[in-house]
């Protein structure tokens, strides 16, 4: 099939598809259509599922371009969601991914719990994710002070009783992590 019956055909379900988008997915080494003689594109029914999966994965699963490079076993619907590295988001593609609210966003910067970046991380987008998930059960950015102050106070704590350097980023990560335990055993303790 030819590069123009490949882009009406997936078109009734991606309606963003483009001759020169899949160009673009061949540019980037996603698909590998075979070539006549004469160079023009013959699409096998390989390559046109393997377009739809790189669509549905960018466009309902908000999966980068760049995450579905670094994670072939996206493509082959093997990877696990906890598995899937994915460097950097950009603001649009973290808010979406997480769920937080542009406006919600917004009003954290004008508190200054949050700036404004070119790029952001995993890290960022699971605090997102955490944020939105509070404002969805009635907390809101200005009742975040408590929880800023508990951060601040965790940071001293953990400078003033451990001494972690850049090269044992994974060994804070663990300790952050089971001292968020800790304080949330605390917390549902009593209820």
């Amino acid at each position: 099939m030819n590069i123009g019956d490949v882009s009406k055909l997936i078109k009734k379900d991606f309606p963003s598809i483009s001759i020169s988008r899949i160009r673009f997915l061949e540019k980037e080494g996603l698909i590998k259509p075979k070539r006549s003689k004469g160079g023009t594109r013959n699409f096998s029914e390989k390559d046109i599922l393997k377009i739809k999966k790189v669509l549905d994965l960018q466009e309902n699963q908000y999966y980068t371009l760049k995450a579905i490079k670094n994670n072939p076993q996206l493509l082959l619907g093997k990877a696990e969601k906890s598995k899937i590295t994915i460097d950097s988001y950009s603001k649009h593609e973290a808010l979406k991914k997480s769920g937080l609210k542009e406006e919600d966003f917004d009003e954290l910067i004008d508190y200054k719990y949050e700036s404004n970046k070119d790029i952001y991380s995993q890290e960022d987008v699971d605090r997102f994710s955490a944020l939105a998930h509070l404002f969805s059960v009635g907390l809101g950015v200005k009742n975040l002070s408590v929880l800023k102050s508990m951060s601040e106070r965790g940071v001293g704590f953990f400078e003033s009783f451990f001494k972690f350097t850049d090269s044992n980023t994974e060994e804070l990560k663990l300790s952050v992590e089971k001292f968020s335990e800790i304080i949330g055993s605390y917390i549902l303790k009593d209820l």
